[in-house]
């Protein structure tokens, strides 16, 4: 069985490039104002709010509006937390805030003369700009106070992308321009997967290129850990030269020679031995601070999992990155927690490729487009389940060569975990394909692992 689905990624957002249904054949709205019944294609469709007029701009309730322009309810998303609504159409995924006159398309930033609001306990939008970031005609008449959404019968959007076709100006009573288009500047990989039942998964994921080359850029973690301590054992290394350069400057100035005179052999050897002993106390403290500079890199070393690793999972912006797919992610997985993890496991295991042996760990977004060995694979697969609200952790199995994988907590799932805090994080490998939650490689079966908590 194949599932041919293309999931698009426009500037950091997972989106279905297959339209809603009827939107396909077409369609036309009619929504008049104060009216709480609009006409879908000549049949009537009820609403428990009406449309109003504000600030000369119509509102219209959230679902129906989004309804209207050709947006399937389940890529219709409210965050009652950040009151945000998320609209998903084609390779457009376009954010509101109630009571905020921005909007985002495809994450740039559009400012609206009106904001969303809520009334009698619904979310009203300005149909207006949402017809202009999901670029559909409206066409406003002020005689019957109505408003008509044409959603055009051919679908323009195809494996390759949006299509380029320019359509209809959108009218109502304030005529703008369109937003114009968002230009390239992605990195496009096509990922193929099988799922646990078999099927076949297709995604074709354009990434933000200035994202990824920011990124592979900056200095690795570990890389800054061993770089300070570098720096600081030079910084002792050049005392000590500085404390013998000073030395031999004093034993040329208080050298005892053949005439000296008893006394004078006295004082020169008296003045020299109390340069010697401030030399010798400069010295201690050097070794003192080079023995507490020892101490600090085996902690860092040590701690390095835990600030290292489990920052390239946290790290603010790949998260969001990963937040999008996520999103995708719990739109299309099974129902069951078991299903949920694997669906997103079977990703990771088999459509990112496994790159051998590497220094220095890498983010999720230079995972994405490079592929990675076990420790990226472990940071991007704890990511995306972070993100879908799990609770997970790195699991460091030592050696030469170590080993890293996901735990992750999964009620009602069987096989190997590992406890930590109470709680039970599952094994899961990333490495390869057919892994399953709770299933460990023998190598590791009898090896204790360190459990790295993901807060």
């Amino acid at each position: 069985m194949k599932r041919d689905i293309i999931l698009i990624l426009i500037l950091a957002f997972f989106v279905f490039a297959t339209p809603v249904a009827w939107a396909s054949k077409g369609s036309v709205a009619v929504f008049t104002v104060g009216k709480s019944s609009y006409l879908l294609n000549g049949r009537t469709v009820t609403m428990d709010v009406a449309p109003y007029v504000k600030e000369g701009r119509t509102f219209l309730p959230l679902r129906f509006a989004a309804n209207a322009v050709g947006v399937a309810d389940e890529n219709i998303t409210w965050n009652p937390a950040l009151r945000e609504i998320t609209i998903i159409k084609g390779d457009r995924v376009v954010q509101f805030v109630i009571g905020s006159k921005v909007l985002t398309l495809n994450r740039t930033p559009v400012t609206m003369d009106v904001a969303p609001e809520i009334v009698s306990g619904r979310v009203m939008l300005p149909i207006r700009w949402l017809a202009v970031a999901l670029d559909v005609p409206v066409e406003w008449d002020p005689a019957s106070r109505t408003v008509t959404i044409r959603v055009p019968g051919e679908n323009r959007t195809t494996e390759a992308g949006p299509s380029t076709e320019t359509s209809p100006p959108v009218t109502d009573d304030r005529q703008e321009e369109a937003p114009e288009k968002l230009a390239a500047g992605y990195i496009v990989k096509e990922y193929r997967w099988h799922d646990r039942q078999g099927a076949e998964w297709t995604w074709r994921v354009p990434v933000p290129e200035e994202m990824y080359r920011y990124y592979k850029s900056q200095p690795r973690i570990h890389e800054r850990i061993l770089k300070e301590y570098q720096e600081r054992l030079d910084a002792l290394r050049r005392q000590v030269e500085e404390l013998r350069r000073y030395m031999d400057y004093w034993y040329q100035q208080y050298r005892i020679l053949p005439g000296d005179s008893y006394y004078e052999a006295l004082w020169k050897y008296q003045m020299y031995m109390q340069k010697y002993n401030e030399a010798l106390r400069e010295l201690e403290q050097i070794l003192q601070e080079y023995q507490k500079l020892q101490w600090l890199y085996r902690e860092a070393k040590y701690q390095q999992i835990l600030d290292g690793y489990v920052s390239y999972v946290t790290e603010e912006r790949n998260y969001e990155l990963v937040k999008t797919l996520a999103r995708v992610f719990a739109q299309q997985a099974p129902r069951d927690h078991k299903g949920r993890i694997e669906f997103a496991a079977a990703f990771v295991q088999e459509a990112i490729p496994y790159i051998e042996e590497e220094e220095y760990p890498r983010y999720p977004v230079e995972t994405l487009v490079d592929g990675g060995d076990c420790e990226d694979k472990s940071i991007l697969l704890a990511a995306i389940l972070r993100a879908m609200g799990y609770r997970v952790a790195l699991l460091l199995f030592e050696g030469n060569p170590g080993h890293m994988a996901v735990g992750v907590e999964c009620p009602n799932c069987w096989g190997a975990y590992y406890l930590k805090d109470g709680v039970r994080y599952f094994y899961l490998e990333t490495t390869s394909p057919g892994w399953s939650i709770g299933e460990v490689p023998l190598e590791y079966q009898e090896i204790g692992a360190l459990v790295y908590v993901v807060h």
